[in-house]
Parts: structure tokens; sequence; C-alpha cells
């Protein structure tokens, strides 16, 4: 008797999930991770896919040791002159260089996925058809950082314009990608460089009427912000004075923080003198273990800094 009693519990269970499963309305069929493709194309989604884009560019991570950006930049600076490895946990495969020469390196993969996903995901935002001033300003800040993240794989991934324009260095995408596109070959340094001046100039002109709506909105590029690279790449290519020019326009409006202000911990997105920033919350805070890293009083920190003491 208590058998058969089961038995038609269990029968009755199982007739529930089979009859909720088939409501549309019980599962959520939209990925967390991605945007739906009916809703890529469409003009007033274009500010989500921007967002979307700096926030993975910042928060993704393969492990604690390869979160965001900021990973990436002490990747960079492992492999300058002025700092030296300590034999801990985190990037001494980075001071060895092997995180820029071993495909097989999990940070190798993370450095080239990061960067080129934020690509992809602002070459998508480009793409959008529209002529609204508003799809106008977003597709601006697309392409700054677009031109951000092709200024960090040129000099990353290949030696100086000034050394060698004509060197092999990073492929080139304009164009949204998916599983069918086909690879693209190398483009030398100068085609790289053309193509972020190309970015900016056009960025340059898409945000000129742009205002940022408060200081947590500082992550958003704007004219300064576009002045701001424009600055580096003319500086990295020699043209020195149009890089001055640049300069001075991107801290136009800018004023330098109070010597109080320096000992503030560098921490508060509303410093007068940042231009931009990220406004990192609480729940999307992951990246913050990159600094962990950094602090060289910390026995088991993984860089030493050499102290030069003028004699």
């Amino acid at each position: 008797m208590r058998k058969i009693k089961i038995q038609s519990i269990l029968v009755a269970v199982a007739g529930l999930f089979l009859a909720t499963s088939c409501s549309s309305s019980f599962l959520d069929t939209d990925p967390t991770d991605a945007v739906s493709s009916d809703k890529v194309s469409v003009p007033e989604n274009a500010e989500a896919l921007v967002n979307g884009a700096w926030y993975n560019l910042f928060d993704y991570s393969s492990t604690y040791a390869n979160i965001g950006y900021r990973a990436l930049q002490c990747l960079d600076d492992m492999m300058a002159s002025d700092i030296v490895s300590r034999p801990k946990y985190g990037f001494n495969s980075s001071y060895q260089f092997n995180d820029i020469a071993l495909s097989s390196n999990s940070r190798t993969e993370f450095a080239w996925y990061l960067i080129y996903k934020t690509i992809d995901n602002c070459n998508t935002a480009i793409s959008i058809k529209g002529d609204s001033e508003e799809l106008r300003q977003v597709q601006g800040q697309a392409l700054a950082l677009r031109a951000f993240c092709y200024l960090h794989l040129v000099q990353h991934y290949q030696f100086t314009y000034l050394k060698d324009k004509d060197a092999p260095c990073v492929p080139i995408y304009t164009e949204p990608s998916n599983n069918e596109t086909v690879p693209k070959g190398k483009s030398t340094v100068a085609q790289v460089y053309q193509r972020i001046f190309d970015d900016l100039n056009l960025a340059q002109d898409y945000l000129k009427n742009y205002v940022r709506s408060g200081d947590n909105q500082k992550f958003k590029p704007n004219v300064a912000v576009v002045n701001g690279l424009l600055a580096r790449a003319y500086l990295l290519t020699g043209q020195w004075e149009e890089a001055a020019k640049a300069a001075e326009a991107a801290r136009a409006g800018y004023t330098l923080m109070t010597t109080t202000a320096e000992y503030e911990g560098f921490n508060n997105i509303s410093n007068k003198e940042w231009i931009w920033g990220f406004p990192q919350i609480p729940s999307q805070s992951d990246a913050s273990y990159n600094f962990y890293y950094l602090d060289a009083t910390y026995v088991g920190a993984f860089i030493a800094v050499l102290w030069l003491i003028p004699i």
C-alpha cells in the first residue's frame, strides 16, 4: 500500500515538471553573458553593448591571476627593466616572457581573448545602423575603446613604430565576427597605428557634443579621453608637436589634485585630475585582486621594485 502511494506521488511530481517545462514562461532562454541576436542591431541597445564591452575588459577572468585589463598591465610591468620577480605565486611566467611567447600558457590565451573580445563587442556596436545623435555618441565611445585596444596590442606584440613601422604585428578586425569568420593575417605596425588614428579622429567628431552626466560616467570616453589617446599615439609614432597639442587639449578643464588628495589612496573616481576611470563597485570588484600582487611590502608579493637612488 505504501509502495503504491509513493509511486503515485512520483508520477504526479514528474507530471508537474513535464507540464511546467512545456510553458514558455517557466525558463529564461536568454543567455546571461551575451545579447540576443534580435537585439544586437537595435540602436537603443548600442549603449548596453558598449557598457558590456567596457565591463568585460575589466572584469573577465580565467583565474584570480588573470582578471581584466589590470592583469595585462601587470604582465607588461613584469617584462620591464625596472622590476625584479620574486619566486612567488603570480606573474613569474610574464617575467620570463613566456606569457607573450608561449601559446600554451593560460595568460597568453587570456591576453589575446580579452582584447579581441572587447574589439568584437565594439565592432558590433559600431555596425548598428542609424543616424541619431545618441547612437553616434555611443559609437564614438566604441571607436575610442577600440582604438585603446589596438594601442595596447601594437605595443604588446611588436617593437616600436620608430624601430620598424613595417614589421608584422596583429590582425585588424573592424566588423563583428562569428564562428564562420575567416581569420585575418597580421597587419604591419604602421597599418595598426593608421587604424588607431582613423578611429580616434572619427570618435572625436562623434563625441564633440557629448557631456557626461556625472563622475559615475567617467568610464565613458569623451573628447578629452580621445585627445589623451591621440597624444599617446602621436608620441609613440614620433609626432612630437601633435602629441603636445593633443595632450594640452586633453587636460583642458582638469586641474592637478591637491597634496591632501595624494594621500587618500587614489581610489576616488571623483578625483578632479582624472580624465578617464573605472568606477568599481563591490559587486564588480574582482579586478581589485590584481592590486595584491603589487604590494612590494607584502611577503607574498610577486614583484620587487628597483629603487634608483642618486648619489
